[in-house]
């Protein structure tokens, strides 16, 4: 009975992973945009831009960081900092640095959220309200922008007719953990939402990278603002979803031109990151987490039980041998963002483990729901 089960199982598995291998969409990360090799549009046809910047103790990355935004040509525009009650001295540590580079920076001590906002909302609210540019870009303190990346995100936004664009920024993965999870973090986001699928209307694919997204201020008024999604803890998929329904157009890029300097050294660094939001993208349903437990087992941990506990015999040979075409196929489809990282091709062969991590990461976010402990850059909420 147990190796008839095994069989059905790994066969169940061996087929999704078959059938995603001819879905390329969801995992060949071809949707890339780079600010360099890219056109631009002349100084004088530019619109205005806001950028807006939520920071809460950020006084060791703004040294890596805002020098990238001064650094920016782009005539005019405003960088407006939201100083989200840090206690590390960030507003300092801002204020010096465009005293140094002869910028101006616009610097808000930000106020407690009121009642049905979170802290990062909250922050980028009272940015959006103090800020005149036709176009907003929302970015984190810790993403750091390459040369013209400004001037060619609004270019492509106006030149493909966008009402928002997003950038899904290079994280570290500097340290084992972070070689590890930090590519699976964007496999299994692309495989979500193929980006491919986010910028076509027809699709109800939506998603966008919080670290770095271009909206006009005109689409952002049609949809009433982000006052509409003001208690949303994935904000950035909420903004995507409100966008499309509105008949909006997006797009969602993978890139190299900005680039994350949060460091995830640990494996409570990723853990936290993913457990704060895992069980609100399944909607705080159980039925949810159920089924993602069992998809998820079935994908990742049944084809190595396949190959390992399958013993002797005729049932069992048949049973390895699916098993064994799962995880190659598995792998494969890990190939083209290991290539992105520049990480070598045989860590496509520990998809499996980094598979039943994310499995249990997903888990403990139930856990948290159920504890009321979830938070944003330290500053702790809790669930209702």
């Amino acid at each position: 009975m147990f190796e008839l089960t095994l069989l059905s199982v790994c066969s169940v598995s061996a087929f999704i992973w078959l059938a995603l291998t001819f879905m390329p969409a969801r995992w060949r990360m071809s949707e890339r945009w780079e600010a360099v090799g890219n056109p631009y549009l002349p100084v004088s046809k530019l619109p205005s831009l806001s950028v807006i910047v939520p920071a809460r103790n950020e006084s060791t990355s703004l040294p890596q960081t805002l020098p990238s935004w001064l650094a920016q040509e782009y005539p005019e525009s405003e960088i407006i900092l939201i100083d989200d009650d840090s206690s590390d001295g960030t507003e300092d540590c801002a204020r010096g640095i465009a005293e140094q580079y002869k910028h101006d920076v616009r610097i808000l001590k930000g106020i407690p959220p009121p009642p049905g906002w979170t802290g990062k909302l909250w922050a980028l609210q009272q940015g959006i309200s103090v800020s005149s540019g036709e176009w907003l870009l929302f970015t984190d303190a810790d993403i750091r922008h390459s040369p013209n990346l400004w001037r060619g995100l609004v270019t492509k936004a106006m030149n493909e007719q966008r009402a928002m664009v997003s950038l899904m920024a290079l994280l570290d993965t500097v340290g084992m953990w972070a070689r590890l999870l930090i590519p699976a973090f964007v496999y299994f986001f692309h495989l979500l939402y193929p980006f491919d699928k986010v910028k076509d209307l027809r699709s109800k694919v939506t998603a966008a990278a919080g670290g770095c997204i271009l909206i006009s201020r005109q689409a952002l008024d049609k949809i009433g603002g982000i006052a509409g999604h003001s208690d949303a803890w994935i904000d950035d998929l909420a903004l995507a979803k409100r966008i499309k329904r509105a008949g909006l157009s997006l797009s969602l890029s993978l890139t190299k031109s900005a680039v994350s300097i949060r460091p995830y050294r640990q494996l409570c660094d990723v853990w936290n990151m993913v457990s704060r939001s895992a069980f609100t993208q399944l909607q705080c349903s159980w039925l949810a987490l159920i089924g993602t437990v069992l998809g998820m087992s079935i994908l990742f941990i049944f084809p190595i039980f396949g190959i390992f506990l399958s013993g002797i015999g005729g049932v069992y040979y048949i049973t390895a041998s699916i098993s064994f075409f799962a995880f190659l196929l598995m792998s494969v489809t890990y190939i083209p963002i290991l290539r992105f990282y520049n990480l070598s091709l045989i860590q496509a062969f520990t998809l499996p483990l980094t598979g039943t991590l994310y499995l249990t990461m997903t888990v403990s976010s139930a856990i948290n729901h159920v504890v009321g402990r979830r938070e944003w850059r330290g500053t702790r909420s809790k669930i209702n």
